[in-house]
């Protein structure tokens, strides 16, 4: 019996060394990267280590699969050999990319200590190698490490998984289900699944959903004519104000945009503001670390925004000095930051009227063969430019963005200058976001922009209290930009909009920021904060992926 009982004991312990073993094994996988071999223009030298770095972010999985370090520069299977003996990593990585024109190569090679290989090579535009590299990332990670789940992944850890709702209008057929495309699924049921905030005292300027204090959950900063207040959206579907700052008593303040300044995954906002007599402009920049506002840099005395560049469309700070007479100087330039001040560096390469808020990157995709610039003018309509000589190709009819929020000033009549006691001021209104995105994946971009509604605006040009407005997904339809889909109309003014997870469920939201509209009988205007859920789920694969059956008619 006694025997019985430490024959038992004694297989119960290796069993459990050999699981602990195993654990032990799966949890210490590790590998290198080396620098990509680039054959490309100078320009273009920093994909040699932005590329791996970008890989090595979408492979690593803590406790699983991680990266070690190694000053190996590897170009062949030889080469790999001695980085893995150097460095006792699993597995070695290395690549080339080739630019040609637009379009590029990018070859990924792998290879594990018992030498065997694997390599694959993906081709595509120069402006969607983002896409290229996500694509092989998650070959290497599925194929050659035998990792799971390498879709995108919440901050909470689920699934991304994202639904369109009853508020997006597709067809005014009245089908009582159709398809945007086989990524898209439409579903007139009247859930009541948008998201609504409770009333905000003061008008919005701006709104910004980014994670500002770097928890990774989202925070929704709202901008009011001088003040700055960071809210998180609760579980009970109210804004819980989280901190606050006047950003200036004196300066009116006119746009704000989210970036990543310091590379530390905690997004500072970049504040732009004008004096009301001279319309000179200081831009501010606010970090949130601990849930605190702080300045993050010195302000500087110009108009500063940030504007998504290609090739790779990272979110760029861009800034243009002041003119006393044209309102913008002609250059818009990169910022660059020296201590703890941010000065403007090289000039970009834009249209005349472009100027840091008024201009947006379309990526090219699948009917696209160059990305093109889309502008809008101080008329407000959309103007589009294609290629390096900026052609201009296209000009909408309808006019977009609808801001409130004005900087006024004198044009100079040419060979007598300004003269203020003849002349009336002429007024800028900041552009809201204008968001290029591919919602589906699938290489068809939109680009969304706010249209506003209202009979009095087109009598009267400075009438900006639209009672409603609506949000537009347009697309380049070969001709014009043309409607793709949009919102049911919307009772108030937007003032802004973004595309983020505004309330941390895991699902992207389209999130509209509204001025409530005078005619409610509301003394003052106030703020309120609305979210669209959106569906990019595979639906029906039978469905055409065009819209040439459907009427896709604004409602004028």
């Amino acid at each position: 019996m006694k025997l019985t009982v430490r024959l038992s004991l004694l297989i119960i312990a290796v069993l459990l060394a050999a699981l602990a073993c195993g654990a032990s094994m799966a949890a210490s996988r590790t590998f290198v990267i080396s620098p990509f071999a680039v054959n490309a223009p100078q320009s273009y030298a920093y994909l040699s280590k932005a590329l791996p770095a970008s890989l090595q972010t979408k492979l690593t999985r803590p406790s699983s699969l991680e990266a070690r370090p190694s000053q190996s520069k590897i170009a062949s299977q030889a080469d790999a050999k001695k980085a893995l003996a150097s460095s006792g990593a699993d597995f070695a990585v290395w690549g080339t990319v080739s630019v040609t024109g637009n379009e590029c190569t990018v070859e990924i090679n792998s290879m594990d200590k018992a030498g065997k290989l694997w390599t694959k090579v993906d081709q595509g535009l120069l402006s969607a190698l983002n896409a290229t590299i996500q694509r092989l990332g998650a070959a290497l990670g599925g194929e050659a490490f035998g990792l799971s789940g390498m879709g995108a992944v919440s901050a909470n850890g689920r699934q991304m998984a994202n639904r369109m709702n009853s508020d997006i209008v597709v067809n005014e057929t009245g089908q009582q289900q159709v398809y945007l495309n086989p990524q898209f699924r439409y579903q007139g049921a009247g859930d009541g699944s948008r998201l609504r905030s409770q009333r905000l005292k003061e008008g919005m300027v701006d709104m910004a959903v980014a994670d500002l204090n770097g928890d990774g959950k989202n925070e929704i900063a709202v901008l009011h004519e001088h003040k700055l207040v960071v809210y998180v959206w609760g579980d009970d579907g109210r804004l819980k104000p989280l901190g606050e700052t006047v950003v200036s008593q004196s300066n009116l303040n006119f746009s704000m945009r989210a970036i990543d300044l310091d590379g530390d995954r905690a997004k500072e906002l970049v504040v732009a503001t004008f004096e009301s007599d001279s319309n000179r402009p200081y831009t501010y920049f606010f970090s949130f670390k601990d849930n605190k506002l702080a300045q993050a840099a010195e302000r500087i005395p110009m108009f500063a925004g940030v504007v998504n560049m290609p090739p790779n469309y990272t979110p760029t700070l861009v800034g243009q000095a002041w003119d006393s007479v044209k309102l913008f100087a002609p250059a818009v330039r990169l910022m660059i930051k020296t201590g703890n001040k941010y000065a403007a560096g090289s000039k970009l390469d834009l249209p005349a009227g472009a100027n840091v808020f008024n201009i947006a990157w379309i990526p090219a995709g699948k009917d696209l063969q160059t990305d093109q610039l889309v502008m809008l003018t101080d008329n407000e309509r959309l103007r589009l430019f294609q290629g390096n000589a900026h052609t201009q190709i296209h000009t909408t009819m309808e006019q977009f963005s609808g801001s409130a929020t004005g900087m006024e000033f004198y044009k100079a009549v040419p060979g007598l200058g300004v003269d203020r006691n003849v002349q009336l001021p002429s007024k800028y209104y900041a552009p809201t976001r204008m968001i290029a995105v591919d919602l589906g994946h699938t290489g068809e971009y939109v680009l969304l922009v706010s249209k506003p509604v209202s009979t009095a605006a087109q009598i009267f040009d400075r009438y900006r209290y639209f009672p409603q407005g609506e949000v537009h997904a347009l697309y380049w339809d070969g001709v014009g930009l043309g409607l793709k889909w949009k919102t049911r109309r919307i009772r108030g003014s937007v003032a802004q909009i973004d595309l983020a997870d505004a309330n941390n469920d895991g699902i992207l939201d389209l999130v509209v920021g509204l001025n409530t509209t005078l005619e409610l009988g509301i003394g003052s205007r106030q703020a309120i904060i609305t979210a669209y859920p959106l569906d990019v789920s595979q639906t029906n694969p039978n469905t055409p992926t065009d819209l040439t059956d459907f009427e896709v008619t604004p409602t004028r």
